[in-house]
């Protein structure tokens, strides 16, 4: 099992390059303030993600002492990947 040190690298390395993805949307979107509007959105989703994933790394609820950790970590990860496709959706649909 990776450590908790890694999966912070990981989920930090993550919301980077997806902040840095919604950057580049948002430059190549030129004038459009609805759609720079919506990019904005999605930079605080993803600050707000990267925050609560940290917060529950660091602190795990009493729901997850009753499991494995190493199963309420995968959970973890699986829950960023998943919120992070949905990010990425979303900035495709605004290029459209």
């Amino acid at each position: 099992m990776a450590s908790i040190k890694n999966i912070k690298k990981d989920i930090n390395f993550l919301m980077e390059e997806v902040i840095e993805t919604c950057f580049l949307h948002y430059h190549l979107n030129g004038e459009n303030q609805q759609k720079r509007d919506e990019i904005d959105q999605m930079i605080e989703e993803v600050i707000t993600l990267r925050n609560d994933l940290i917060f529950k790394l660091n602190n795990p609820d009493a729901e997850a002492q009753k499991m494995p950790s190493k199963q309420y970590y995968k959970g973890l990860l699986t829950q960023m990947l998943e919120k992070v496709d949905e990010i990425f959706d979303k900035l495709g649909s605004t290029q459209q």
